[in-house]
């Protein structure tokens, strides 16, 4: 794995814990799994708030962009409260969201696109 993809990844998990945490969340588990090209983050929240997830899904519903990858996502600016997620939607190619009981399980996938 290259330099810039374990930045992207590092970034991903700071953003994912730092969304889930300014929403009042104190109790989940966030698992990554990499495998040969494809990194898994799988993000497990007990009873999350409706608003929660809506706003999750619509800021991370978006065309991944190889530009915020290749030129930095500094240039777009450090995401704050206001912006939260706004640049994960532009790292990842899928999102999966699966209930069971009073657990959800969010389930983010990226696909390496660096040569090694």
């Amino acid at each position: 794995m290259n330099n810039q993809e374990v930045k992207i990844i590092s970034k991903i998990i700071r953003e994912l814990s730092h969304y889930v945490m300014i929403h009042g969340y104190k109790n989940y588990t966030l698992e990554t799994r990499i495998e040969e090209k494809v990194t898994y983050f799988k993000l497990s929240i007990q009873n999350p708030s409706k608003a929660m997830l809506e706003k999750m899904k619509e800021k991370v519903s978006r065309e991944r962009e190889l530009e915020v990858e290749t030129y930095g996502w500094e240039l777009i600016g450090d995401i704050d409260e206001k912006t939260e997620l706004e640049i994960l939607g532009l790292l990842i190619d899928e999102m999966v969201i699966e209930k069971k009981e009073d657990m959800t399980h969010i389930t983010l996938i990226r696909e390496s696109r660096y040569k090694e």
